[in-house]
């Protein structure tokens, strides 16, 4: 079993530690679970592979893929996460828009993105287009301000 200490990012796996080589945010494939969109949050080498601890940007689940040296796909794992005895790591806690603090969201997001994730939240028309690079800025606000938005 896999497991993904929030705090450090390290990735433990048959009793060994492994720090991440890399916490680079990218498309890594798509979720087996909801076929959402999954991120990178960090890589690593173990054992002569490669593996690389992911997001799904629908779902929120968490996932390791494992791949050979010329990354190819050996294994696919639900990733167990979890904080090291004593931190004071919170995770990011979801939000909608109506909560956040406006100056916020037109620090990461267009006028354009907002109006239509506005739109989107209230179940009315909108830009397809401008959502999609909305999403795309996701992690980035989170990464700033500690609140994930779920929309």
């Amino acid at each position: 079993m896999y497991r993904l200490d929030l705090e450090d990012n390290s990735l433990s796996f048959e009793g060994r530690r492994h720090e991440p080589l890399s916490l680079e945010c990218n498309f890594v494939g798509f979720c087996s679970q909801c076929e959402g969109d999954l991120s990178s949050i960090a890589y690593y080498r173990i054992c002569g592979s490669w593996a690389v601890a992911a997001r799904c940007r629908g779902c929120g689940k968490l996932f390791v893929l494992r791949f050979d040296r010329s990354w190819s796909i050996e294994e696919e794992s639900e990733l167990g996460a979890g904080l090291c005895e004593g931190s004071s790591f919170e995770p990011p806690r979801a939000s909608r828009l109506n909560d956040l603090s406006r100056e916020e969201l037109e620090a990461v997001f267009t006028p354009a993105e907002l109006r239509d994730m506005e739109r989107c939240e209230r179940g009315e028309a909108y830009t397809r287009q401008n959502l999609y690079r909305a999403r795309a800025k996701y992690d980035k606000f989170e990464r700033l301000f500690g609140v994930r938005i779920d929309i």
